[in-house]
């Protein structure tokens, strides 16, 4: 068997048992670009290190393609198409240095003051109704991007404060319960002039009625952020992401919840629930140590170490 048919065999499996697969296909179709008229069992951890070795790539996408690769030879080696898995040994270490922005809420409010300036020029796809809109709901349910832009009016229902979230990562889909002012977020930008509200129409909308892309509210966002004036206070070259708020609304939650004394290992299994994740592995990803949280975190211990009454 030649590399590029195991490949496509292998990702219409992969894909088969429910997931998107979307981006390790990319990584085995790069592979077949170098290796595909190869026999599989040709194929030695000279040509795997050779591939993964390109230059200009890190060691985040160095270890991502070789899991990649790693899982789709173990494949073909319980098939008993290949005697051995044909991966190099060693692996380089790696530790994630990048870490999220949290914004504070201060910086929240002075994305909100800017947007009507970032949104002004009439060529703007996206109005500020819109965009302030989905800042705020964002923040408010810390839901994906891709997942707010996909949403439908048919996946609203504000009378019972719920919205239904279809087709996420492995094709799982998750009802998700809206706070009171994410509620009347959404009453007031859909009452605004200009929406159009059919059950079929997406619910963040362009000022062509269309479905907003993501690349043009990551664009819209930056400028944003630039007006604002909100922007990492290190040397990092990363700035703020949209994403960014999907942490901050974690970060925020749990600070809260230390803050009015509530049981959080309790409800970390709630919040994990409610981001979509499937373990409370994934969720810890998103909580970052900030120095609200740390004092609230602090606060807590104290007053089981001293056994007296938390204070709010």
């Amino acid at each position: 068997m030649k590399v590029a048919a195991a490949v496509e065999t292998y990702v219409l499996h992969r894909q088969a048992t429910g997931q998107k697969f979307e981006s390790p296909a990319v990584a085995l179709r790069a592979f077949c670009r170098r290796y595909g008229e190869m026999r599989l069992q040709a194929i030695t951890s000279t040509e795997v290190k050779q591939f993964l070795d390109v230059p200009q790539t890190g060691p985040a996408t160095w270890r991502r393609k070789y899991g990649v690769l790693r899982d789709f030879f173990a494949y073909w080696e319980c098939r008993e198409e290949l005697n051995a898995v044909p991966m190099p040994s060693a692996v380089p270490r790696y530790r994630p240095t990048f870490v999220p922005y949290i914004y504070s809420r201060w910086e929240l409010r002075l994305l909100l003051d800017a947007v009507s300036r970032c949104q002004q020029p009439a060529a703007c796809r996206t109005s500020a109704v819109t965009l302030r809109s989905l800042l705020l709901f964002l923040y408010g349910t810390g839901m994906r991007v891709g997942e707010a832009l996909r949403l439908r009016m048919a996946d609203v229902d504000l009378d019972y404060g719920v919205i239904t979230i279809r087709g996420t990562k492995f094709y799982k889909s998750r009802l998700v319960p809206l706070g009171s002012d994410v509620v009347q977020v959404l009453r007031r930008y859909l009452a605004a002039p200009g929406r159009w509200n059919q059950h079929y129409r997406p619910l963040f909308q362009s000022r062509q009625h269309k479905r907003l892309g993501h690349s043009t509210v990551d664009a819209n966002f930056r400028r944003l952020c630039t007006l604002a004036g909100v922007r990492r206070s290190d040397a990092s070259s990363r700035q703020p992401r949209l994403h960014d708020l999907r942490h901050t609304f974690a970060t925020h939650r749990l600070t809260e919840w230390y803050r009015t004394g509530k049981n959080v290992q309790t409800l970390l299994p709630a919040l994990s629930t409610y981001l979509g994740h499937a373990d409370l592995h994934s969720t810890q990803c998103y909580l970052t140590m900030t120095p609200e949280l740390l004092t609230e975190a602090n606060r807590r211990f104290q007053g089981y170490v001293y056994g007296g009454r938390y204070e709010q």
